[in-house]
């Protein structure tokens, strides 16, 4: 049953609330630490318009698997790790926009995830997270600028509450837009229709399951393991064969922290995780146009 339910699952909720064209893509990040271990993670999903309503609504299926390994230091964790030291986060969700009068528009997504280190064959409820948000968008044309605000919960941040969103977003000229807010802000510079620079700082991390006893400080203990570390940095976009898009990210944490913590959210143990550098490198193919507000970014 886990490998159908794997098979069936497997297709990126990290709440793409601006996504104006459906996509397939790979994604490849990396944190490396000298204090505690190295996180890495590869991504691969899809986020696919099924109903697209010119001018008025759309709805998109979206997926995601993530495999997130930990490549810890032993030296400087007083535990065996070997118990959490990879997950494997699975998420099946939907995107509906809707556009309103007067520039006005919102998005809703809901997507039901898995993620767990699946130390067990059985899967159990603690497995389970819902994500979701919602936002509301207001379009400025003549001034080519928009608003953003709403709420959004998405567990792979590594935090326990919903966030709040707010983001404005302004185009100076064909080659310069910037984007302020959280949890994402970005400034892009427009070399040619195939090229562009983009500093960005955004929020991320992990959060998933122990599916088993895990053995701290002698004590075995269930929970979650939970990660959220904010970036800033510099990216490099690079669009060929039409659809295609390349793209490298370097940056470094401002804020960084590791927590395996119970159900209650009471700290287990903390790994005291210090700030360090951040790479990334993607591939996204383009599909088709998802009728929303469009962004001037």
């Amino acid at each position: 049953m886990r490998n159908i339910l794997i098979i069936v699952i497997l297709c990126t909720i990290s709440l793409g609330f601006s996504q104006e064209k459906g996509s397939i893509y790979f994604s490849s990040e990396l944190l490396p630490s000298t204090d505690i271990g190295t996180l890495a993670k590869n991504s691969i999903g899809f986020n696919i318009p099924i109903k697209n309503t010119i001018n008025k609504e759309s709805i998109s299926l979206f997926g995601e698997y993530q495999n997130s390994n930990i490549d810890f230091i032993d030296a400087d964790v007083p535990f065996e790790t070997n118990q959490i030291e990879n997950f494997q986060t699975f998420t099946l969700g939907l995107l509906y926009n809707r556009i309103l009068k007067n520039g006005w528009g919102y998005s809703i997504t809901i997507a039901p995830q898995l993620s767990s280190n699946y130390d067990e064959q059985e899967f159990n409820n603690e497995d389970i997270f819902i994500n979701g948000s919602f936002i509301i968008e207001k379009l400025h044309k003549e001034k080519q600028s928009m608003w953003s605000f709403g709420a959004a919960y998405d567990s792979q941040n590594g935090l326990n509450y919903p966030i709040p969103v707010l983001a404005y977003t302004k185009r100076i000229n064909d080659a310069f837009a910037y984007k302020i807010g959280f949890p994402d802000s970005r400034a892009k510079w427009t070399l040619n229709k195939n090229n562009n620079i983009e500093a960005f700082s955004t929020l991320d991390g992990l959060s998933s399951n122990i599916n088993d006893d895990v053995d701290i400080y002698k004590e075995d203990y269930t929970g979650t393991f939970k990660q959220t570390y904010y970036i800033t940095g510099l990216g490099y976009n690079l669009t060929f064969l039409k659809n295609f898009e390349l793209n490298g990210k370097a940056g470094y944490s401002a804020y960084n922290s590791m927590k395996v913590q119970d159900y209650d959210t009471n700290k287990i143990y903390d790994f005291e995780a210090k700030n360090s550098f951040y790479f990334n490198l993607g591939l996204k193919f383009n599909l088709n146009t998802i009728t929303k507000v469009k962004s001037p970014y």
